[in-house]
């Protein structure tokens, strides 16, 4: 049983706290929050700290999931895994591309393990679209495509989390991040160029982009593009689509359904397949989004201790994967600033062995 503490008590830490109280691999033993009404509700058993520093230092736990706002986290995984815990953090991994590439660093120097809270690859609807293109139904994968959106302002609860100097971008560092890693991770092959544009003319908030368009091209060619958006007046959702020369497959949610359509050769007959996952979509209509979200944390979590215990990563985000999930909106901000095609390698140099 592997022992967690949590910092920060919001709303995906709270969320986060439920995952761990349901794991049959973990349990939650230590957490701090600046809100001491949050702490008291927790059980007697959780350890309660008046700072993170001293529960980084205690022995409380082997793992700290890190749910705070954005420019704290490298400051406290970098802490973390120095007082030897391993770490989860909430994405964005970081509100800068050098602030990421610290805490990556780190966790080799300290071999421990970090990795990043993309939960979304683990939606039932991403893992039947990443079965088919890993299958070869849909034949060579030749490109990926996303999307994601919400209203914008009306979907936030306090001010930074639409701060540039927080959060370090606009709708790409916030909703658009989950995509635009499902995009990367689908496409499974190292990115080697990006462009794009934003827009910042609808919310005007500085220098947050509510719209952003990005182009990318991997090592062997395969391309994504991925539209976000904080304007979407239809309301949250996000889809991602991989096409090859013999098929696609297309996920989306809210609700959560896809779509595979595979060919007896290209340009031939096509076959359709579509799945609603009836139980999930009754699932949140009386329990709410969360309980999709605590069943992907549970599963992160499985991942998360085999990758500790040096087996495999499963489809957990590693820290080099959060690396690049910054890398590439720095990218897109430097070519709509340039209006040029960013070598990923200019920004950041991937090692040539993922993982921690």
């Amino acid at each position: 049983m592997m022992r967690f503490g949590l910092i920060g008590l919001g709303g995906i830490g709270l969320v986060r706290k439920s995952a761990l109280e349901q794991s049959e691999a973990c349990e939650l033993t230590a957490a701090f929050d600046l809100n001491q009404t949050l702490l008291d509700d927790l059980p007697p058993h959780v350890a309660r700290f008046n700072d993170a520093d001293s529960l980084l230092k205690s022995d409380s736990c082997d793992a700290v999931i890190i749910s705070t706002p954005t420019h704290f986290h490298e400051d406290l995984a970098i802490a973390a895994l120095e007082n030897g815990k391993h770490v989860i953090v909430e994405k964005p991994m970081a509100s800068s591309l050098q602030a990421s590439i610290n805490m990556a660093d780190t966790a080799r120097r300290c071999n421990k393990v970090l990795t990043v809270g993309f939960n979304h690859r683990y939606f039932a609807a991403i893992k039947d679209i990443k079965q088919a293109i890993d299958s070869g139904v849909i034949g060579t994968l030749r490109y990926v495509k996303g999307f994601a959106g919400h209203t914008g302002l009306s979907e936030f609860k306090s001010k930074w989390m639409y701060d540039k100097d927080i959060m370090g971008g606009g709708t790409l560092m916030d909703n658009g991040i989950h995509t635009l890693d499902l995009v990367c991770y689908l496409m499974n092959d190292p990115i080697k160029t990006v462009s794009g544009m934003i827009s910042t003319e609808t919310w005007q908030l500085d220098r947050s982009e509510d719209n952003a368009f990005v182009q990318m091209r991997s090592e062997s060619g395969i391309m994504g593009s991925l539209h976000s958006s904080w304007t979407e007046w239809k309301g949250y959702h996000f889809y991602v689509e991989a096409y090859g020369d013999l098929g696609m497959a297309r996920a989306y949610y809210a609700p959560m359904h896809s779509t595979i359509i595979t060919l007896d050769k290209p340009g031939g007959h096509a076959t359709k397949k579509r799945n609603f996952y009836i139980g999930s979509i009754f699932r949140e209509k009386f329990k709410g989004w969360q309980s999709t979200v605590i069943q992907t944390f549970i599963e992160e979590l499985d991942d998360f201790i085999r990758l500790t215990e040096n087996g495999p990563a499963g489809a957990i985000a590693t820290s080099d994967d959060g690396v690049r999930s910054i890398a590439i909106p720095n990218a897109v901000y430097q070519s709509d600033a340039d209006t040029t095609i960013v070598n990923l390698n200019n920004l950041w140099q991937a090692p040539q062995k993922q993982g921690n």
